[in-house]
């Protein structure tokens, strides 16, 4: 179906609601679109945003632990008393031990004091003197070499005091040795396995001259102490901390694992010139610093969920404003399309009560703009077309009732001219007997068809006046004919013009009967359907030729002005779609039917 017959097909109503409410929808949706594309986008710059600021203040962190524990570390090797007794090469063991015990280490106890917890100092003497000091929890140590990578345990601060010889062998002494003098940031022995990373600074006797290196400062501490993993507002992501040959720094356990699984990818995004990436098969965002101290770098890793639920969260919100949006604007089209719709239904069901005659209809309530104006225009058109039909109507009704008063003036002398000619022939062949009883019976048939005046009767008093007239031609037609009746009594309550059978019946004995004086029989019938009364007279008469049954009903001879009559009568009575219906076929005989609307009067 073409749309645009079907779009004008559709009632006001819905033509209504489409353009109040599908454009508005059209453009709310437009703009929800674009709020939601604007709104998602600006979620993930500033989620964006905020694992970026996360990660800039881990590095500010851990640069500002860097420089305080350098700070600590120049403390200690510029300190000269502690280079001093470091150096100095004593004769008496025990003068030795006073001084360690009496100098260094309050020296170091102080500095270890000021210092946060969870540090241990290593000073490591090239001078192979006596005297060495060694963690008090000896008893977790393991062997002489693996004594000097210790425990820090929590809220413990030691420090310890050990001769070259003892670590010269290990494999990290050497490395560390060629990337002096300065301060060397790194892991060495046992320290990644215990996430630990040590400051190293080889010691210089700035008192002399020479500038002697006298010793090896080892400034041990928890990885974890130089900056805090509280990214509670990136869903609880994490850093993982490398230096410049892709060592992880960070060693708990489960960022071992995360480095174990993952290092091939890891090592091709340290490689490759973006500084974000999506791990492979998974929600992780891999967000990659840009180098600082020491060459270190570090990959954030956060959960993508943390920026895809708030998108969510903002399409819900998107969505159910939409959805309120969209009912609300329902509801006011709706509301505001009823009114117009409301209004032009009750100007149309005024013009088809106008249209079924209701003159008397008139608009009111349908407001004062356009459709109000209408409604105004209408009463005046109604007003004046109702005095135009009343003119009109009146002039009509004056002329039906002259025409009916005119042809009932015409049928009542007709019949009654008939009548005396038979009270005439009986009284010139003496017959008294018949005589009385023709005129009893025509005194009959008069008193219903004058009925007081009414035009309409019952149809009983119609079969009245039929049976009546049949007695009148009985005595003067013998056995000639015979009749019966069939009759619905449901019928005979119900009303109808006088006079609409007779005629027909008289006709009959005028035109139907036979030469050879053979019987003629005649059958009346009046049956009730739902709406209407259907009377029918019936003979096995000589028929009715085609040329004359033709205009029967148009009274084009003086012998069928009676049935047309008849016929004209019930049409300006009750319509057109009433009145006699004649069939008729030679030597078989006629059937005249008769048709009125089913009306109770009173």
């Amino acid at each position: 179906m073409n749309p645009v017959r079907l779009i004008g097909n559709l009632r006001i109503k819905h033509k209504l609601l489409l353009s109040f409410f599908l454009v508005p929808l059209i453009l709310v949706l437009c703009v929800g679109y674009v709020s939601y594309l604007s709104s998602t986008s600006a979620l993930k710059k500033q989620s964006y945003d905020i694992i970026n600021q996360y990660q800039q203040n881990t590095v500010a962190e851990i640069l500002r632990s860097i420089n305080r524990y350098e700070l600590l570390a120049n403390t200690i090797y510029r300190n000269t008393g502690i280079q001093r007794l470091i150096s100095h090469n004593y004769v008496d063991p025990y003068q030795e031990y006073l001084t360690i015990i009496t100098l260094l280490n309050p020296t170091l106890r102080a500095i270890l004091d000021a210092s946060e917890a969870g540090i241990n100092i290593q000073l490591i003497r090239y001078h192979n003197l006596k005297s060495e000091i060694i963690p008090g929890n000896i008893e977790n140590l393991l062997d002489s070499v693996r004594f000097l990578d210790y425990y820090i345990d929590d809220g413990r601060k030691q420090f310890q005091i050990v001769n070259y010889r003892r670590v010269e062998g290990l494999p990290w002494v050497q490395e560390v040795m060629n990337r002096l003098p300065g301060n060397v940031w790194t892991q060495v022995g046992y320290d990644s396995e215990y996430n630990y990373i040590s400051l190293l600074h080889e010691i210089t006797d700035t008192a002399s001259f020479s500038r002697e290196a006298i010793g090896l400062l080892r400034l041990t501490i928890m990885f974890n102490t130089l900056y805090s993993e509280d990214m509670s507002g990136a869903e609880k992501g994490f850093n993982l901390v490398f230096n410049s040959q892709m060592e992880l720094l960070s060693g708990e356990p489960e960022k071992i694992a995360f480095f174990q699984k993952h290092e091939s990818f890891l090592r091709s995004f340290s490689e490759s010139s973006d500084n974000e990436a999506i791990l492979d098969n998974s929600d992780l965002l891999l967000l990659r610093s840009e180098p600082f101290a020491n060459d270190w770098y570090i990959v954030s890793v956060f959960p993508m969920t943390h920026i895809t639920d708030n998108v969510t969260s903002m399409a819900n919100i998107i969505i159910l404003s939409f959805v309120l949006s969209g009912i609300l604007l329902f509801l006011l089209t709706f509301l505001l399309s009823n009114s117009f719709a409301n209004r032009i239904n009750i100007i149309a069901r005024k013009m088809h009560h106008f249209k079924a005659g209701n003159f008397d209809a008139k608009i009111s309530g349908v407001g004062q703009d356009e459709i109000g104006l209408l409604g105004e225009i209408f009463n005046d058109m109604t007003e004046q077309i109702s005095t135009l039909i009343e003119c009109n109507y009146q002039s009509n009704i004056d002329k039906k009732e002259a025409l009916l008063k005119a042809l009932q003036a015409q049928i009542n002398p007709h019949f009654l001219y008939n009548s005396l000619s038979a009270v005439v022939r009986l009284a010139e062949s003496g017959e008294t007997n018949e005589i009385k009883c023709m005129v009893y019976a025509l005194a009959k048939f008069y008193r219903m068809t004058l009925s007081k005046g009414r035009e309409i009767i019952t149809v009983e008093d119609e079969l009245t006046q039929v049976k009546a007239y049949m007695e009148i031609f009985r005595v003067r037609k013998g056995e000639t004919f015979s009749v019966t009746y069939n009759i619905d009594e449901n019928a005979l309550p119900y009303h109808t013009l006088k006079v609409i059978i007779q005629p027909f019946v008289e006709n009959i004995f005028e035109h139907a009967l036979r030469l050879d004086d053979s019987v003629i029989n005649i059958q009346i019938a009046i049956r009730s359907t739902d709406k209407h009364i259907l009377f029918t007279v019936q003979d096995d008469g000589v028929g009715i030729p085609p040329e004359k049954l033709e205009g029967l009903l148009r009274a084009e001879s003086s012998d069928s002005y009676g049935v047309a009559n008849v016929n004209e009568r019930i049409k300006l009575q009750f319509g057109a779609d009433y009145g006699v219906t004649i069939a008729s076929e030679l030597d078989i005989g006629t059937r005249v039917d008769i048709l009125i609307p089913k009306i109770k009067y009173w």
